[in-house]
């Protein structure tokens, strides 16, 4: 296709355009995005700082623990770390994006090895811009981009079988394999299943592949010795996977098996043709090898399968992040997009060639033959580099596994944690904190808190993203420490309680919705929307509830109950909420008290303005009711003492309205009420007719109306968050917050204190007396 010299120009040139545009996109905002360089620093940390020699231990990783990230990566990067100097974040881009670059020049001996040197180049430079690729560097799975190179280097290998003699290929081939089982774990189960998937099929058909049984039989061996080589890890390592993930994997942990099962599972719509797709290798094969069952064609069909069947394990009760295995599937199906290109653009040059040596017949006749066939093979060379140049670029501007540069910087922009002020907070944290100090962040800061400023942290993971049991709770620590002061959850329904010193969510109520793991938030009432009028004598005053101090917050629980208890007040009055949450019952009953402080005091009109999803479906005198249509949620209010008048502010979805008491002047009002919401049916039938949804809805309210007392026997336990005892449980030293919504919460409450601060990042200490 080209001239030796210039194959190995264009090579060369397509790998440094891959690795460039994979630094430029890392340090596109000079930190490089996404979380899991923080996780890949806690353990270079773990590793150098102490001496630790114990692999399977991150001292700085959700509080400490267990840890189950493969260390060959980590173990490299820490020596380049040590000999050079560079800042550690710019080892881990360039050491990532050097090992994901070369999987360009893999791909393009594999290319070559199977269909033809066109095939090669062509898949080089889709490889060089493949979204997955560069992605995976975006948001931190280092070592999985260096195992995506090592799994297909050892392919390529087994496919060159013949021409290495057996030691050299056994001893290139057994190193590279130990490496992939040192470096990432799924990887390395990726790789076994794949090429023992081969080596058994090509066995049994060996005939018809064309290929000895010894010599298919000689690609388990590298698997066998790698395994020996790196066993003084694996001994451990791999109990500590099995059991620490047992419970995970079998969906012991209720809340990761939900969220995997709502998030992560793979639409039908990707599984259907990619399990589809592998049929062109087999047709392919018979194009270009002239048999349809080829080693090369049964490995790179296998490729494919074993990950795709991986993303179906929850359909046997295993469960894990289903996602990831699509990474395993992209350089086959790269493959096979390139084969169709090269295939395509020698299809048309051939026809248009044909057609233009046809139109040109009689002139070619009075040239010598020689010179008409070199003028017709230039000619055809130029036709299919055209049309191949063309399906390069079509692929590269609208096949969404390719990506374009400025995709490229919105997906950076999208994973991006790190700027100057969080990387500053980071550094004071680490100078002027003590060792072993506990901090609470959100997700992706808090990963990288964990291993730049080297400080155990509890990070507000959600379940779908966590690999480990243990880390569960700690996870769910954060969330709800970073979110609320106070929740309770018996199964049904969640109740949200912010307290006394945020007016936003007191409280907030959510629906456990049958088809997500994830509450959703319906109905909330908010302290700075709650307007109060009052007499003092005949003076007319009013106030908002988040302008009253606190005078005390806590909660109070047994088995059968939880309630939250925010009572405030100033010198004329006083407010007190109680949020009550019963085992079994899917109604909150809450209970308000408002008593004058001193004589010469009355209460005038008490006005709730709520925040809704859906729309109001049914008002009646003591109850309303509201329905989100699209995601088949209802609530309902029912009022049980004091009847407000209700006077809706907007009808559409989100639905706002107030709640008016009139409280008559009294000196003391006690108001009640109970409030739900839940998951309805989703048969389309109910909503295609009016009159059906409403006889439908209207049973429903009925049967609430008698029965919201009532309790389901052989409930959950309840589940309920106190941030005081979640603070002093886990021993929570400081709390790193870059909400600006949420600061309120930490810098009104006595229990902390502000520490640090600039425009990205707020450091409060837990003041250890209050909490």
């Amino acid at each position: 296709m080209f001239k030796t010299p210039n194959k190995y120009l264009l090579l060369f040139l397509v790998l440094a355009f891959a690795f460039a545009y994979r630094i430029l996109l890392l340090h596109w905002a000079t930190y490089p995005p996404g979380a899991d360089i923080g996780l890949h620093e806690s353990v270079v940390h773990s590793i150098t700082s102490s001496g630790n020699t114990d692999f399977l231990w991150n001292n700085y990783q959700m509080g400490g623990g267990l840890s189950l990230t493969f260390p060959g990566y980590h173990i490299f990067v820490s020596h380049i770390i040590l000999m050079t100097g560079i800042p550690d974040y710019l080892v881990h881009s360039l050491v990532a994006a050097f090992f994901s670059s070369f999987i360009v020049l893999c791909a393009f001996l594999i290319g070559r090895r199977v269909w033809g040197e066109s095939t090669g180049f062509i898949v080089a430079f889709l490889v060089a811009i493949s979204r997955f690729d560069v992605e995976m560097l975006l948001w931190g799975g280092f070592p999985n981009a260096v195992t995506l190179l090592l799994i297909p280097m050892v392919f390529y290998l087994y496919l060159e079988r013949e021409r290495f003699s057996m030691v050299p290929f056994l001893v290139t081939t057994t190193f590279l394999s130990g490496a992939i089982f040192l470096t990432h774990s799924l990887s390395a189960v990726m790789f076994v299943c794949i090429t023992f998937s081969t080596v058994i099929i090509a066995a049994i058909f060996s005939k018809r592949v064309g290929v000895s049984k010894k010599h298919i039989l000689a690609w388990l061996l590298p698997i066998f010795l790698g395994a020996i080589i790196v066993s003084p890890f694996l001994v451990d390592a791999v109990p500590a996977y099995l059991g620490a993930n047992s419970d995970t994997f079998t969906g012991g942990v209720s809340g990761i098996r939900l969220a995997l099962l709502s998030t992560r599972v793979l639409p039908l719509e990707w599984v259907i043709p990619l399990f589809a797709s592998v049929i062109f290798f087999f047709l392919f094969s018979k194009k270009y090898l002239s048999k349809f069952i080829t080693v090369q064609a049964l490995l790179l069909t296998l490729w494919i399968l074993v990950p795709m069947l991986f993303t179906q394990a929850y359909l046997v009760g295993i469960y894990t992040d289903y996602n990831r295995f699509l990474y395993f599937i992209i350089l086959p199906l790269i493959l096979l997009i390139s084969l169709g290109i090269d295939h395509g653009a020698g299809f048309f040059s051939r026809i248009i060639d044909t057609y233009l040596s046809l139109t040109k017949k009689a002139q070619t006749k009075k040239s010598t033959s020689k010179i008409s066939r070199l003028v017709s093979h230039l000619s055809c060379k130029r036709i299919y580099a055209g049309f191949a140049l063309s399906f390069l670029i079509v692929s590269f501007l609208a096949v969404p596994i390719f990506l374009t540069p400025f995709r490229g910087v919105e997906i950076q922009r999208f994973y991006q944690t790190m700027n100057d002020s969080g990387y500053e907070a980071m550094q004071w944290a680490r100078q002027n904190t003590p060792d072993g100090s506990v901090f609470v962040s959100d997700a992706y800061y808090g990963w990288w808190f964990s291993g730049f400023a080297q400080r155990p942290t509890l990070s507000a993971v959600d379940p779908q993203y966590l690999s480990l049991a243990r880390e569960f709770e700690p996870a769910n620590v954060a969330k709800s420490l970073l979110d609320t002061n106070y929740m309770i959850d018996n199964g049904l329904i969640q109740v949200r309680e912010d307290g006394g010193y945020l007016g936003r969510h007191n409280p907030e109520i959510l629906a456990k919705l049958n088809w997500t793991y994830f509450p959703y938030a319906f109905l909330n009432f908010n302290n700075s929307r709650t307007e109060i009028k009052y007499r003092v004598d005949d003076s007319l005053q009013f106030l908002y509830l988040d302008q009253l101090p606190v005078k005390e917050m806590r909660i109070e629980n047994d088995t059968s109950h939880a309630t939250i208890v925010v009572t405030k007040g100033n010198g004329f009055f006083n407010y007190t909420e109680l949020t009550t949450v019963y085992r079994g019952s899917p109604f909150v009953n809450m209970t308000i008290t408002i008593e004058s402080a001193v004589d010469g005091v009355s209460l005038d009109w008490l006005g709730f303005t709520m925040n809704s999803k859906g729309y109001m479906q049914a008002q009646q005198n003591n109850t309303i009711a509201l329905l989100d249509e699209g995601v088949k949620a209802f609530s309902q209010l029912i009022f049980n003492k004091e009847q407000p008048k209700v006077v809706l502010v907007n009808h559409d979805n989100p639905c706002i309205f107030t709640l008016d008491y009139n409280l008559q002047g009294k000196a003391e009002v006690e108001i009640q009420m109970a409030v739900t919401t839940y998951s309805v049916s989703d048969d389309q039938e109910i909503y295609q007719s009016q009159e059906r949804k409403d006889q439908y809805f209207s049973n429903i309210i009925t049967t609430n109306l008698n029965s919201y007392q009532k309790q389901i026997p052989d409930s959950p336990a309840l589940y309920v968050f106190d941030y005081q005892k979640a603070v002093n449980d886990w021993n929570i030293s400081y709390i790193a917050c870059r909400d600006s919504e949420i600061l309120p919460k930490f810098v009104n409450d006595p229990t902390f204190s502000l520490v640090f601060i600039n425009n990205e990042v707020a450091i409060f200490m837990v003041k250890k007396g209050f909490a």
